[in-house]
């Protein structure tokens, strides 16, 4: 199981870590509100036929903005983040999936600065932690 609260590096939008709101077998719901904006990370896993999982790392970000069509008024703002690893259980090994993590996350999104934790995170979900 992972931390709880979740550590966030400090470099991380929120720079605080996400205590866990929620805790299931294969779903954690961790959140965090800083200044007006609530941010919500799950991590969730499911076992699918066929000998495969699909973990999801999942980051929602909430917050009430102005309209901008009628200014006295608010409206709910929201952005989701995601992550999805799909994968065989059967004929890939961790290893090997969290190098094509690494590849996505440190190399083709240029993560470079969050490669400790990126490594040790991404490990860990795809150990199967939530």
């Amino acid at each position: 199981m992972l931390a709880d609260p979740l550590p966030i590096d400090a470099s991380y939008i929120t720079a605080a870590d996400q205590p866990a709101i929620s805790r299931e077998t294969n779903k954690s719901v961790y959140r965090l509100t800083v200044s007006n904006v609530i941010y919500t990370t799950t991590i969730s896993h499911q076992y699918l036929s066929g000998g495969r999982r699909r973990s999801m790392v999942r980051l929602d970000a909430k917050q009430n903005v102005a309209d901008p069509y009628v200014p006295t008024q608010y409206v709910e703002d929201t952005t989701s983040v995601y992550l999805v690893i799909d994968r065989s259980e059967r004929l890939v090994t961790d290893a090997a999936v969290l190098s094509y993590v690494k590849e996505l996350v440190g190399g083709v999104m240029a993560f470079s600065t969050f490669a400790n934790a990126v490594t040790t995170r991404s490990a860990q979900i795809v150990a199967g932690e939530s």
